[in-house]
């Protein structure tokens, strides 16, 4: 079944499939990228303190889904460290 990891963002919760990331970077302390599965499309994360561990907080939650067993839907949540926050999500096209 379907494996979700969920985000708190300014517009509440947000649901991202598990299955379609390949990996996440930090660009900046406002600026991240979780890449998606086919390659030309990604998530622009804006917040604050993103450089304080993001990128791991986002492969915590995809290995907690990857080792859980269900057969209905799962939903790990991100556990953000301290004064973290995630304000928005976007998805972008690679140019």
């Amino acid at each position: 079944m379907a494996k979700y990891i969920s985000l708190v963002t300014n517009d509440g919760t947000e649901l991202i499939n598990a299955d379609q990331i390949l990996y996440s970077e930090t660009d900046s302390s406002t600026k991240a990228r979780i890449h998606l599965g086919d390659g030309a499309h990604h998530i622009e994360v804006t917040g604050t303190d993103l450089t304080s561990g993001f990128a791991e907080a986002i492969n915590d939650a995809l290995e907690s889904a990857a080792s859980t067993a269900s057969s209905s839907s799962t939903t790990i949540p991100v556990l953000l460290p301290g004064g973290m926050t995630v304000t928005g999500l976007a998805v972008s096209q690679f140019v």
